[in-house]
C-alpha cells in the first residue's frame, strides 16, 4: 500500500465580513491520495502501511482507502487479507459500490461475494433512496441484509418524517422489507406497533406537515416547532421550520437536499431569528456540495456560517454542539494526473470563543503532490505547495512549501521501516513591520521503525506481544517561525520511542490490548523524558476504554481519559471521565437507558464539573407508547435555562 499524503490545517478562526465569504466561496481543493496496487484490481492507500507474509495481510492506518473492482472502503485503519479478499475495517467506515453507501464504525467484509458484517451501520440505497440502520447488520449478498433489531426508512432527514423499527429485519433492497414485533415511528416516536411487518421498497414520499414539538423553556417561553416535509422529487426534498417562541419571537428555517444519479449530492440549511428581548438578530448558514467522480476530479464545497458566536449557545441543546471551539469551512477542487494530482484548497475558520481575526486563514492553497512511486526497492513522493496564510488586520504571509520523501522497509521477522525527507520553506510577510519580509527555512527529516511481533497460543486464549522502537530526527535551519498551521510546527527534534503492545485474542476476537509508550526528547535536556502513555481497552465482559499520561520527573499523573458501558438488569449504563493536571480539569459524565415497565422508556444523560461548575447540562426523557399513538417529555437542563418538550403523536393525523 501507498501512504497518503495530506494537507491539514490548523487554523484557528474569526468572523469577517460579508464580502470576505464571497472571497471564500470559490472553489478549493484538498489532496488526493497517493494509491499503491498490490493486485490486479485491488489498490490501497492510506498513510501507512504494514504486510504481514505469513499472512498475507495487509494493515493500513491513517485515511485508509482500499478500491476492488466497483466497491470503494474508506476508514482509520483497514486489514486486507489478499488471498481470501477479506476487509476488516475500523473507525469512521465508509463503503460505497455501483449501488449502495455505507457508513459504519466497523466492517467486516468479502469484496469478492461482498457479505460480511457491519456494527453501528448506516446503509444508504441510492438507486432507491432508502436507508437501514442499525447496530449490526448481517450483509448477506450484494443487495440482501439481516439484523436482531434495525431501523428502515425513506427519508433524508436525520431524524426521518417516518420510519420502522423492529426484530428480526430481513431486507431485500429494491424488492422488499420483512421485520417482527415492528413499530411504525413519526420523528423517531413509536405510533403504531405490528408483530409481523411485510413491505415493498417504495421511492415514494409524502409531501405534508410532520408533527410538532411543544416545549417550555425559562429563557425562550413557551414554543413550538412546526416542520412541513416538501417531497420535490425521488432525489431532492425540502423541509421548512416554523418556530415560535413566547419571549424570544419568531424562527424560521429551511433545509434542502438532493443525491444526483451521477453521484453529486449535497444540502443546504439556512435559519433565521430574531431575539426580541435582545434586539438582536441571529442566523446561520450551512451547506454541503460533494461531486466526485470514479477517476478521481471533482471537488467539494463545506459551509458553516454564523453571524453571532453564542448562537449555538444560545439556541442549541446539544452538549457537543454548544461547546465546539471552530466552525470551518472547507472548498477543494483536484485534477488527477498520471500517478500525480493537481489541487486547489481553501479552509476558513470561524472561532467561537475568540477573536476570528488572530486565526489565520488558507486563502488559498495551490498544490502538486507525487503520489508514491516505486523507486528500487524504495517509494518515493513529493509535494509543492504555494499558499496565501491571511488574517484579518493580522500577520499574514505568502508561503512556498516543497517536501519530498522516501521509504524505505526492509525484514521479515524483524521490520525496519525507514523515512527521508527534505524540507525547504520561503515566506512572505505583510502586515506587521517588525517582521522581516523574507524568511526561508531548510529542514531534514529522518525516522526509522522497528518492530516485531511474539505470540503464545493458550487453551483459550492467544496472546500477542509487539514491542516497536522508533526514532524520530528533524534539523531545522529556523526553529521560531510564527505558527500559521502544522507545516510551521515541523522544528528541531530527536525523539526516541519506545512501545509494548499486549494483544489478547479469543474466538478470532480482539479481547483486550494494553499499549505502553514512551518518549525521550533529547533536545530537553535535564527533563528528556515525555509522559508516559498507558492506553487500555476490555473489548467483552464489561466494555471499557482507559488513556493516561504520567510525568516521570514530577510523579504526577498528568492525564486520565475513561469510559465504561454495562447492562445491569436490562438497563444500559455509560460513565465517563476526563482529568488534565495542567488545565485544571475534572469533568464526569454519565448514561442510563432503560425500560420499567414494557411500554415506558427512559433515557437519561449528565455532564459534571468536578471543579466548581457543578452540573453543566442533564436531560432526562420519559417516552411512553402504546400500539397507535405515543407520547414523549424530555427535560434539558444547560448552563442559566430548563426546558421541557412534549411531543404526542397520533397514527391517524400522520401524512
Amino acid at each position: 500500500m501507498t501512504p497518503k499524503n495530506k494537507h491539514s490545517n490548523n487554523g484557528r478562526p474569526a468572523v469577517s465580513a460579508a464580502g470576505f465569504f464571497t472571497i471564500f466561496l470559490f472553489i478549493v481543493c484538498s489532496l488526493f491520495s497517493p494509491s499503491y496496487s498490490f493486485a490486479e484490481e485491488t489498490v490501497i492507500t492510506s498513510n501507512s502501511l504494514e504486510y504481514f507474509s505469513e499472512t498475507r495481510q495487509y494493515v493500513a492506518k491513517g485515511s485508509a482507502e482500499i478500491k476492488q473492482k466497483d466497491a470503494v472502503i474508506t476508514a482509520d485503519e483497514i486489514t486486507y487479507r489478499e488471498a481470501v479478499s477479506n476487509v476488516i475495517a475500523v473507525g469512521k467506515v465508509h463503503y460505497h459500490d455501483a449501488g449502495t453507501s455505507i457508513k459504519a464504525e466497523k466492517a467486516e467484509l468479502n469484496l469478492e461475494t461482498k457479505t460480511g458484517r457491519l456494527f453501528d451501520a448506516d446503509i444508504f440505497y441510492t438507486k432507491k433512496n432508502v436507508y437501514l440502520w442499525g447496530e449490526e447488520i448481517e450483509k448477506r449478498g450484494e443487495n440482501s441484509y439481516y439484523s436482531p433489531s434495525a431501523v428502515f426508512t425513506a427519508c433524508d432527514a436525520p431524524v426521518p418524517a417516518w420510519c420502522f423499527k423492529g426484530r428480526n429485519v430481513d431486507v431485500v433492497l429494491g424488492e422488499r422489507l420483512k421485520a417482527k414485533d415492528a413499530t411504525f415511528r413519526i420523528k423517531n416516536v413509536p405510533v403504531m406497533y405490528t408483530p409481523y411487518l411485510w413491505a415493498p421498497i417504495l421511492t415514494t414520499r409524502q409531501t405534508g406537515f410532520l408533527m410538532p414539538v411543544v416545549s417550555q423553556s425559562n429563557s425562550r417561553g413557551f414554543g413550538m416547532h412546526i416542520p412541513f416535509f416538501w417531497a420535490i422529487s425521488g432525489h431532492r426534498d425540502a423541509t421548512f421550520v416554523l418556530d415560535t417562541y413566547s419571549r424570544l419571537g419568531i424562527g424560521t428555517g429551511m433545509e434542502y437536499r438532493f443525491i444526483e444519479p451521477g453521484g453529486a449530492k449535497g444540502y443546504g440549511w439556512a435559519y433565521h431569528i430574531r431575539d426580541t428581548e435582545l434586539d438582536k438578530d441571529f442566523w446561520e448558514l450551512k451547506g454541503l456540495y460533494e461531486n466526485r467522480s470514479a477517476d478521481g476530479h471533482g471537488g467539494f464545497l463545506n459551509l458553516n456560517i454564523l453571524n453571532e458566536k453564542d448562537f449555538y449557545r444560545e439556541f442549541s441543546s446539544h452538549l457537543e454542539t454548544r461547546t465546539q471551539r471552530f466552525l470551518e469551512s472547507t472548498g477543494e477542487l483536484n485534477l488527477p494526473l498520471k500517478n500525480s494530482r493537481l489541487y486547489l484548497l481553501s479552509q476558513y475558520w470561524i472561532d467561537l470563543k475568540h477573536d476570528t481575526a488572530d486565526v489565520a486563514q488558507k486563502l488559498p492553497e495551490a498544490g502538486y503532490v507525487l503520489n508514491y512511486t516505486k523507486l528500487g526497492s524504495s517509494l518515493i513522493s513529493a509535494s509543492l505547495t504555494a499558499a496565501n496564510m491571511w488574517r484579518d488586520g493580522g500577520l499574514s504571509a505568502g508561503r512556498i512549501d516543497f517536501y519530498p520523501e522516501l521509504l524505505h522497509s526492509f525484514g521479515k521477522d524483524f521490520v525496519v521501516s525507514q523515512r527521508a525527507a527534505v524540507r525547504a520553506t520561503a515566506y512572505s510577510f505583510s502586515g506587521d513591520e517588525t517582521i522581516a519580509m523574507g524568511l526561508q527555512r531548510t529542514a531534514f527529516e529522518y525516522d526509522v521503525v522497528g518492530h516485531t511481533r511474539l505470540y503464545r497460543k493458550y487453551a483459550s486464549f492467544l496472546h500477542v506481544i509487539e514491542p516497536a522502537l522508533r526514532y524520530h530526527f528533524i534539523a531545522s535551519s529556523d526553529n521560531d517561525l510564527q505558527v500559521f498551521d502544522a507545516s510551521e510546527l515541523f522544528r528541531k527534534t530527536s525523539r526516541i520511542e519506545l512501545s509494548l503492545l499486549n494483544r489478547i485474542i479469543t474466538s478470532g476476537t480482539e479481547a483486550a490490548t494494553v499499549r505502553l509508550t514512551q518518549e525521550m526528547e533529547t533536545y530537553n535536556g535535564s527533563r528528556p523524558f515525555l509522559p508516559l502513555k498507558l492506553e487500555v481497552a476490555i473489548n467483552k465482559g464489561v466494555p471499557i476504554k482507559l488513556d493516561a499520561t504520567y510525568d516521570v520527573h514530577t510523579g504526577k499523573i498528568e492525564t486520565v481519559s475513561s469510559e465504561l458501558s454495562l447492562n445491569i438488569l436490562k438497563a444500559n449504563i455509560a460513565f465517563g471521565q476526563t482529568y488534565n493536571r495542567t488545565e485544571n480539569i475534572m469533568l464526569y459524565k454519565a448514561g442510563i437507558d432503560f425500560s420499567p415497565y414494557k411500554r415506558v422508556h427512559v433515557s437519561s444523560s449528565i455532564w459534571y464539573d468536578a471543579k466548581g461548575g457543578g452540573v453543566r447540562d442533564m436531560s432526562v426523557a420519559v417516552r411512553y407508547q402504546r400500539q397507535c399513538w405515543g407520547l414523549r417529555f424530555e427535560i434539558i437542563k444547560k448552563p442559566g435555562d430548563y426546558t421541557t418538550l412534549l411531543m404526542f403523536e397520533l397514527a391517524s393525523l400522520n401524512k
